[in-house]
């Protein structure tokens, strides 16, 4: 085979994988929103529960901080004078939470002493009412035995993310055991193209740790740190080029619900990293290139009891039938 014959058989072969790639760019340009000012309903939904629910995570941390998140507060709140200025509706159930996700906020900090006039106003000025759903609420994990006798729809309500945990370690073979029992979620023709690394090392975690974003005032209470990946190696070039994700996303929901019929508690966490941090975790931990990170868990033992965000679900009104 000549040199411009075998150039123009990798040209063939490479072009499903680019046109693919480039196809999907120009849909992430065309839809994704960028900031607080959206080009449409769906993405301030995205936008304003995104802001409202880093409220709710420090509504519920234990060491708790009056007056916390001045920075997420004002983006929320721009967000949301956004959408009421683009003229759409103060009854949309996100809205809704998040006047109450306010409302939670302004009123836990007037306990701890602590009045902000200027934030009340501008809430006021907002309008509309709050569905009391946003915020936090009181949770009471069930012991082992009773999380093993829950039917299916009682053991996916009673999983909640947690953000404290008790000071007791994590038994590595319970970690294990909800490992093997996550390794029967689908996937693409049974190829199980996925990894669940166990970090226990304090320091290594707290090494991985720095370089994810949305583990600061809690993830120091981590016992243990979890990181799903998925394997390019597993996937075809031509048809697949977003299958590691898919997969890997299956996988890494299976994992957190075996944790949790392990009576283990944990908080799923964003491994949407810049190149920098994930080269930083790459290297950390020897991931092999060809790893994509899907997802990282941090685990622990349960609580007696503690605050843990509402992150209430949105109603689903729009399951079209065909």
């Amino acid at each position: 085979m000549s040199f411009l014959s075998k150039v123009k058989r990798k040209l063939k072969v490479g072009n499903p994988v680019r046109k693919t790639c480039n196809r999907h760019y120009r849909k992430i340009k065309k839809y994704t929103f960028r900031g607080n000012k959206c080009a449409n309903e769906k993405q301030y939904e995205a936008v304003i529960t995104r802001w409202y629910h880093t409220i709710e995570k420090g509504l519920a941390y234990v060491n708790y901080r009056a007056g916390f998140g001045q920075k997420n507060i004002n983006a929320l709140l721009e967000s949301m004078e956004n959408y009421i200025d683009s003229g759409y509706s103060k009854d949309a159930f996100f809205y809704q939470t998040a006047l109450s996700t306010l409302n939670a906020y302004i009123k836990k900090n007037k306990q701890h002493g602590v009045e902000n006039k200027e934030l009340e106003q501008r809430v006021s000025r907002l309008g509309g009412s709050g569905n009391e759903v946003g915020g936090v609420l009181q949770f009471t994990p069930l012991s082992s035995d009773e999380i093993k006798e829950l039917n299916y729809k009682d053991f996916i309500l009673d999983r909640h993310s947690m953000r404290h945990f008790s000071n007791d370690p994590v038994e590595i073979g319970r970690v294990k055991s909800a490992i093997k029992l996550a390794q029967h979620t689908p996937s693409a023709c049974n190829r199980q193209g996925w990894r669940c690394l166990i970090i226990s090392d304090r320091q290594v975690m707290k090494n991985v740790l720095k370089n994810q974003n949305g583990n600061e005032g809690f993830g120091q209470e981590f016992d243990k740190l979890l990181l799903v990946t998925a394997d390019l190696r597993c996937f075809n070039r031509d048809r697949e080029v977003f299958q590691a994700y898919i997969d890997g996303g299956m996988y890494a929901e299976s994992v957190l619900n075996a944790l949790h019929f392990e009576h283990i508690a944990s908080v799923p966490l964003s491994a949407s990293l810049t190149r920098e941090q994930e080269n930083n975790v790459r290297r950390i931990l020897g991931l092999h290139d060809a790893e994509m990170l899907i997802l990282f868990i941090g685990i622990g033992n349960y609580p007696d009891v503690c605050l843990t965000t509402h992150s209430e679900r949105k109603p689903v009104t729009d399951i079209q039938v065909i």
